[in-house]
């Protein structure tokens, strides 16, 4: 007869099928398929089992409606970043939430390729949280400006970063800073 490795006066339910070990029943969280203890290297194991049969391998951001995959790794963490907005989207639930949903404003417009990308480096050096609106759109004939928009708490900090950034020709403002 085994007993729980935490309650040495428990008969021993299971063990936890990621350590091996012997636990009672008060002692197991209940998976899919197994049981795991409480240690946080085994409950990151349950997450994993029980993300992998009722999460979706594509999100959809709420604040800015980027549709991407997701790794599998990246559903054990339970929160990804948007790779379009950058904010903090928790997937954990049954359905995905943004976390901290903050608002975000105009900084600039480009038809400018080469504008765009030194403006996108600047700020993800910057750790500037944006997202560009039309960029897959800029490069055809009569298409929209490419529309940067950065978090409203961080306007002044890409402005700051900006200052010296001269738009080429065929790139044009709508605000002036």
């Amino acid at each position: 007869m085994k007993f729980c490795l935490n309650h040495p006066d428990k008969k021993a339910f299971s063990i936890c099928h990621s350590c091996g070990k012997d636990y009672c029943e008060s002692c197991l969280d209940e998976g899919k398929e197994f049981y795991y203890c409480k240690n946080p290297e085994c409950q990151k194991k349950l997450k994993e089992e029980l993300a992998s049969e009722r999460l979706p391998l594509n999100i959809v951001c709420q604040n800015c409606s980027s549709v991407f995959e997701i790794s599998s790794e990246e559903i054990s963490s339970g929160k990804i970043q948007c790779p379009e907005c950058k904010e903090l989207i928790d997937f954990s639930e049954d359905r995905p939430r943004v976390l901290n949903k903050s608002s975000y404003v105009e900084l600039l417009s480009s038809l400018n390729q080469a504008d765009i990308a030194l403006i996108k480096s600047i700020l993800e050096n910057s750790k500037i949280h944006y997202y560009v609106f039309g960029e897959n759109l800029s490069s055809l004939a009569m298409a929209q400006p490419t529309r940067f928009f950065v978090n409203e708490c961080q306007l002044e900090a890409a402005k700051e970063v900006l200052k010296d950034i001269k738009l080429n020709i065929w790139g044009y403002s709508k605000n002036q800073y």
